[in-house]
């Protein structure tokens, strides 16, 4: 009886599907893959410009994870 029972269970496991799923290797744009190189901090350096060099840091940090999640959605 189990190996009855199990014998029509069998068609479940396996079931066939309509549905395809097709990949396309979509190529990632050349801007998207620029490193992102801070410019040097002015020298010599006073408390003014490390506040605007900062800044400057942070831009270009927000801008690389643009980048970063722009490839996440083209992957996706």
């Amino acid at each position: 009886m189990i190996a009855l029972t199990s014998w029509c269970l069998c068609p479940f496991l396996v079931a066939c599907t309509t549905e395809r799923k097709i990949f396309v290797n979509q190529p990632i744009p050349a801007h998207l893959l620029i490193s992102c190189q801070p410019n040097l901090p002015p020298q010599p350096m006073t408390f003014g410009d490390s506040l605007k060099y900062n800044e400057h840091l942070l831009h270009v940090i927000e801008k690389c994870n643009a980048d970063k999640q722009a490839i996440k959605e083209i992957n996706q």
